[in-house]
């Protein structure tokens, strides 16, 4: 049943890569620049600022779960990083901390309610869906509280700054990759590995392929569980960090419904909703679907109220997908 499910699965992500091919075909086409250097460099920033959350979505949603909270993580950690350094444009709080320093934090306190997310769902029992849209909630409340003791004006005031280290992590390159590129690359590669070839990161699909019969082979569900969301929290934060350092300017708005492309990118990868199957190969797959297509759609000016529209319809039909690979498993 494994065997048949994993050919389905690779199936679905060879669909996948043909539409995509033929995607940047008609968008070439359509857009000749598309394919200029300029165009290409866009393309790998998206991937690398969506791909680097949706890394981490593919960590919870392997165990069953999906973190909603994970696009006002991203948010909240572009408030915390940008608010520290203390050079941001009418900047109230006495705090000034060097770059590495505020990133730190930032990504920490994500990290941190990411565990919280685990927690109400390992331990105390609460539905994934129930506990990360509670977690949303808050951590958006909590990014208005911190942009609005940074910048003591206009309630909901964004945090514009100008820092070196942050430019070169959200705008910078090294040769003709982008930092964030690099970045995603280097995350990328410690997931892939550590799913595959570690014992803690094989127990992850064991607990979502069924946490009792994990438990009864002695693994502990909870402990995958918690690793799981703290590691998608403090990659949402690593994302806004990057986004933050994009725009110079951390927006309380910032990264609103992203969850929706970083389900949507897993989903396409093949990465079962069910959880227990899937992995970070085909994210990275689903991610680069995804960039594409946002480039390509703005470049030929479609609205962003018909781009939202395409993303819905295309995460039904990677849903329907997972569940017509679930059916051939049974």
């Amino acid at each position: 049943m494994k065997k048949a499910r994993n050919k389905i699965q690779v199936n679905q992500q060879i669909l996948i890569f043909i539409l995509m091919v033929a995607m940047f075909v008609g968008f070439t086409a359509l857009k000749p620049e598309f394919i200029t250097m300029r165009s290409i460099d866009n393309i790998l920033r998206t991937i690398a600022l969506y791909g680097i959350a949706s890394m981490g979505m593919t960590l919870v949603i392997l165990t069953g779960g999906a973190d909603l909270s994970a696009g006002s993580n991203m948010a909240l950690a572009g408030v915390i990083g940008a608010g520290l350094l203390g050079n941001a444009i009418g900047a109230a709080n006495p705090v000034s901390l060097p770059f590495p320093v505020t990133m730190l934090i930032a990504v920490a306190v994500c990290g941190v309610i990411g565990l919280i997310n685990g927690f109400c769902i390992s331990r105390l029992k609460i539905a994934p869906f129930v506990a990360t849209l509670a977690m949303m909630s808050i951590s958006r409340g909590l990014v208005y509280v911190v942009a609005d003791s940074v910048v003591q004006g206009v309630s909901g005031s964004p945090v514009t700054f100008m820092d070196d280290g942050y430019a070169m992590l959200g705008q910078g390159s090294i040769g003709i990759l982008p930092v964030q590129t690099l970045l995603f690359i280097i995350i990328f590669l410690l997931l892939f590995f550590f799913l595959k070839y570690r014992k803690s990161g094989r127990a992850i699909y064991a607990v979502g392929g069924n946490q009792e019969v994990a438990r009864l082979a002695g693994l502990k569900p909870g402990r995958s569980i918690l690793l799981c969301y703290m590691i998608s929290g403090a990659l949402a934060g690593i994302s806004g960090l990057i986004l933050a350092g994009k725009l110079s300017s951390a927006a309380t708005v910032a990264a609103d419904g992203y969850e929706l492309d970083f389900i949507t990118a897993v989903a396409l990868g093949g990465t079962s909703m069910a959880g227990g199957s899937g992995g970070v190969l085909g994210t990275l797959l689903g991610v680069t679907f995804l960039a594409i297509m946002n480039n390509g759609l703005d470049m030929v000016n479609v609205p962003s109220f018909y781009q939202y529209l395409i993303k819905g319809t295309i995460l039904v039909l990677a849903v329907y997908a997972d569940k017509l690979l679930r059916k051939g498993k049974d």
